[in-house]
């Protein structure tokens, strides 16, 4: 057997010239190498803000360059999507129940995670249909940053609220809106214990999560005299039902009205209420809170480690604009650091599994929504099921070792050889008109990847197509599906797929 490897690049051989078993590696580059040819920013830009590249949104976004696609995603609202919420309302009515619907729901089925498994479902398929793909990436953002685990009740059930009316309504939206509505959120009373919060006995979890996640960041300048006080301006913030609506509720008798002092700023005696308001502008306002929310969107969208000159621009963009979402990631996407950031990002499990088969344009039918679960449950991604505040890490060291890299090789020859369930390619749309080794090779690359691939990359794959013919040959009707399951497998699992 021969071995062809490489020192740089993303395809690695391992077979006889004669067509042996082909598998990328992850010894060849790692993020920001420089070896990989430069894309088009618009590709580093739909690479970020999507959950990958349908062949019509590669399309659209040629036409419409890099500024009319961004401002097209920032202005969602006027993207239809309609069609599939219908969709999703009528196939998943848990989606969109209230929190009392939810908890009969719950208690009638003696099952909490029904409504779990269907936000799941709606998750995945507004990501892979939606034509709101900023809006998408930047739900699952604030998801993570204001994290709630589904894996027990009531939250099972009462994240479904919290997504549909806190995160999504404020994914591009304010900061201070959704840190106020996250506050009152069911779920996340629950989650973090703030509602058993009283004078009589403080539970500090929330106001510990809310300064060291939510706002200020892990050192933001808070002492452990801030997270008492803050607790205590939290104190009877709490869930009554209403008829049969569970709610949030402020208890004035479980309420520390004594005066308190946040970050140096005293919160009077007899606020009721008013302290935890206090305290969230507070909180929203602070310098801290800009620089660590900017460095949390700047990690997300540009790289593990960011340069500073744009973590300062996105935070003075946050402050000026008063906690504007959009203003904010206006600054960050129109960024030479941005823009410059191209193969940083290592694809977290979700967005390289949804990336294989929408750049795939793969044809879903079936039980393709349990491919993807499983897939996504193995390699340690599940939406909603990040158990501790921190919600899903973003660095590639949490994502990177031999097991998992298999287990997206393993993913993306299913998909490529139609062992994925319910997910199916259209190989002859694939490949075209394509009827070479070489013609072929570029074309499933510019179809999957749009990108240049590396010369030595290039050679490699021709080379492995050709099985030891000539590259120029004309590939006979019994051969062409199969080099092009092959070659879209070895594309998609390359790290001009992986990385992004």
């Amino acid at each position: 057997m021969q071995t062809s490897t490489r020192s740089s690049g993303g395809i690695q051989a391992l077979g006889s010239a004669g067509g042996g078993s082909v598998l990328p590696t992850h010894a060849g580059p790692h993020p920001d190498d420089p070896a990989l040819p430069a894309p088009d920013p618009l590709h580093t830009l739909l690479n970020r803000c999507s959950y990958g590249m349908r062949l019509a949104d590669w399309n659209h976004a040629v036409t419409v360059d890099y500024t009319g696609w961004l401002q097209e995603q920032l202005a969602y609202q006027a993207l239809d999507d309609s069609a599939l919420e219908a969709s999703i309302a009528a196939n998943f009515p848990r989606v969109g129940m209230t929190a009392g619907e939810l908890l009969a729901d719950a208690r009638a089925n003696s099952n909490g995670q029904k409504a779990a498994a269907e936000l799941r479902s709606a998750t995945l398929l507004r990501q892979l249909y939606s034509p709101r793909q900023l809006f998408e990436t930047m739900v699952e953002f604030w998801g993570d940053h204001f994290n709630i685990a589904t894996l027990a009740s009531p939250e099972s059930y009462y994240k479904n609220v919290d997504d549909r009316e806190i995160i999504r309504v404020h994914a591009l939206g304010n900061f201070r809106d959704m840190l106020h509505a996250s506050a009152r959120s069911l779920a996340m009373l629950y989650y973090l214990d703030n509602v058993s919060n009283k004078a009589a006995g403080p539970n500090e979890n929330y106001a510990r999560e809310l300064m060291e996640l939510h706002t200020l960041g892990v050192d933001g300048g808070y002492t452990e005299q801030d997270v008492a006080e803050v607790a205590r301006c939290f104190t009877g913030w709490t869930v009554a039902t209403v008829g049969t609506e569970p709610v949030f509720t402020f208890l004035s008798s479980r309420h520390d009205n004594g005066a308190k002092t946040v970050l140096g700023t005293v919160v009077p005696a007899g606020g009721g209420v008013g302290d935890g308001n206090q305290v969230l502008d507070l909180l929203a306002a602070h310098p801290s809170t800009a620089a660590h929310i900017a460095g949390k969107l700047c990690i997300r969208f540009i790289g593990d480690a960011p340069q500073q000159t744009a973590i300062d621009a996105v935070a003075a963009s946050f402050t000026a604009s008063g906690g504007d979402i959009t203003a904010a990631m206006t600054t960050l996407l129109g960024s030479q650091e941005f823009i410059s950031s191209y193969d940083r990002k290592l694809r977290r499990p979700q967005d390289y599994v949804l990336a294989t088969v929408r750049n795939s344009d793969a044809q879903l039918s079936g039980n393709f929504l349990t491919s993807i679960v499983n897939r996504l449950n193995s390699l340690g991604q599940l939406p909603f099921r990040w158990p501790t505040p921190d919600g899903y890490h973003d660095a590639m060291d949490a994502w990177i070792n031999a097991g998992a890299m298999l287990t997206r090789w393993n993913w993306a020859f299913a998909v490529a050889e139609g062992k994925a369930a319910g997910v199916v390619l259209d190989l002859a749309a694939l490949s075209g008109t394509a009827n070479t080794p070489a013609s072929l090779v570029d074309r499933l690359s510019d179809r999957l990847l749009h990108r240049p691939l590396l010369a030595t990359d290039r050679d490699s794959l021709v080379q492995f197509a050709a099985n030891g013919g000539a590259t120029d040959r004309l590939l006979t009707v019994a051969e062409l599906p199969t080099r092009t399951r092959e070659l879209v497998g070895l594309l998609l699992s390359s790290v001009y797929l992986q990385y992004r």
